[in-house]
């Protein structure tokens, strides 16, 4: 998802595209109960979803009918509000939260361990606990579109450039390497390498790689360590921000339940490693024509833009991008030749052991592993007839598990297989390397889709006005973001009754 935000489908337009197929024998009034109506929040899918929902009929002899919504404006849970209370309510519908729709907003989210189909139960449970959503019981309300995660994206050409000696060693290093300081000591080496032809040996997860003695190919062409995009707050909130709430919070619902200052009064040294590490980050930035510093001109719209760091990377200015799998459609049309020699390295920051208090997290793991998460999810709808819930389960299964269906969902919608993630046959390498590390697992998960109100773009306004125009950042500033951040959060909860 290129800009993420917690509300879903209130993102989504009322663009939207739909199909009403009658198939068989099915009348218009026996639609109320053998009818299929799939509300869909993914508007990339439209055309092959709604090719398979109406197979799907024709197959089984019940209507169908699908909605999709396209990606863009604000207006979407009008329109599903809508849906819902229409006299043929959608059977199944896709969020990637519960904001509107989950047990505290209205209840629609069917349970599927309430649903009497041992296969589709199996399907659910086949999810890592990290990628599922669910509420205060344990339940499991849908299966996942697709998992997407992020971490430093990197061309390993670049790599090979940059360094003597094995490339793949190297990236495998950089994703194993624990210890923050090793990053560090990486990082200030090639960017002297790349400032001024500094050569030097560097130690990674324990063995020892040396930039090469002359610049040669794309090594040229850096002008920096980390492309990154001082207009876009999401890239530097959401992205950082998840890091210290997956140390307090074991999921999104833990984090969209906790009351007042629950959570987030224990994340204080986590938050403030974050701030560190975003720091340390941002101090060492790549531009079109050379080294960028923070300041006014660094969160200047044209130049500090998504799609300008985009071009930034594939034009090999600097090293390091940090974003997810969502950025493959965009790089096939930029150059789809970087695709196939790029990998995914996990996000480095000084987190100390100290400051994780979810059991059986550590620091090792948040530096050697990337939040995966899951956009959206294919939900049966609680308030309908159980009969219509039973189409719905069974359309699901046949999803899942059939060919067409499998097809459908790994080549035309292009997903991520929850439970087939040894699949990594896949054109989109991006999609292959978020599936490596969520099948080694465990993974890190989405906590900052259960803020509270508005504080991402909060605390995102902060870090654009007061810290991204500033080169240089002091304890006291790190202290500041630290209180701002918990005392924001307090706030909203406030706000929310929570």
């Amino acid at each position: 998802m290129k800009r993420w935000q917690k509300l879903g489908l209130g993102l989504l337009t009322v663009a939207a595209i739909t199909s009403l197929a009658a198939c068989g024998n099915a009348s218009s009034k026996s639609g109320g109960d053998d009818f299929l109506y799939v509300f869909n929040g993914k508007g990339e899918i439209a055309d092959p979803l709604k090719k398979v929902v109406e197979e799907y009929g024709k197959e089984n002899n019940i209507k169908v009918k699908t909605y999709t919504l396209s990606v863009g404006t604000t207006n979407g849970n009008e329109v599903q509000t809508t849906e819902f209370s229409s006299k043929t309510p959608p059977t199944i519908f896709s969020s990637g939260t519960l904001t509107n729709w989950g047990p505290d907003s209205g209840d629609y989210m069917q349970d599927i361990n309430k649903l009497d189909n041992a296969k589709l139960k199996k399907l659910a449970d086949e999810i890592p606990d990290a990628q599922r959503l669910t509420a205060k019981k344990g339940e499991n309300f849908g299966l996942p579109y697709n998992i997407e995660g992020y971490g430093y994206q990197v061309d390993k050409t670049v790599l090979k450039d940059l360094f003597e000696g094995d490339t793949d060693a190297l990236v495998a290093d950089l994703k194993a390497e624990p210890n923050y300081e090793a990053w560090q000591g990486f990082v200030k080496a090639v960017d002297a390498y790349i400032k001024d032809g500094t050569v030097s040996t560097v130690t990674v997860n324990g063995h020892p790689y040396t930039l090469a003695s002359e610049k040669k190919g794309l090594a040229k062409e850096l002008n920096g360590v980390f492309v990154e995009s001082g207009a876009e707050i999401w890239t530097y909130q959401n992205h950082w921000v998840s890091l210290p709430l997956n140390a307090v919070f074991k999921n999104v619902s833990e984090a969209y339940y906790a009351k007042g200052d629950e959570g987030i009064k224990d994340a204080k040294s986590a938050l403030k490693s974050e701030i560190k590490g975003l720091d340390f980050e941002y101090s060492y930035m790549a531009g079109k024509n050379g080294p960028v510093k923070r300041g006014p001109d660094f969160i200047d719209s044209a130049t500090g833009s998504y799609d300008a760091s985009l071009a930034n990377f594939v034009a090999h200015k600097g090293v390091f991008l940090k974003q997810g799998n969502w950025i493959y459609p965009n790089l096939l049309k930029i150059n789809k030749q970087i695709i196939d020699t790029m990998d995914l390295v996990p996000i480095k920051w000084p987190v100390q052991d100290s400051d994780i208090k979810v059991k059986g997290r550590d620091a090792k793991q948040f530096n050697t592993t990337i939040p995966a998460f899951v956009p959206n999810y294919f939900i049966v709808n609680k308030q309908v007839s159980k009969k219509q819930q039973k189409i719905a389960a069974d359309f699901l299964v046949w999803l899942y598990t059939s060919d067409r269906g499998k097809k459908f969902l790994k080549e035309e919608a292009g997903f991520i297989m929850y439970n087939d993630l040894k699949d990594t046959t896949s054109p989109n390498k991006l999609n292959n390397a978020i599936a490596s590390y969520v099948a080694a697992g465990p993974t890190l998960g989405n906590p900052f889709d259960g803020t509270p109100g508005s504080f991402n773009d909060t605390i995102g306004d902060v870090l654009k006005k007061d810290y991204m125009t500033k080169a240089n950042w002091t304890e006291k500033d790190y202290d500041n973001y630290v209180d701002k951040s918990v005392k924001t959060w307090v706030d909203f909860k406030e706000q929310s009754g929570k």
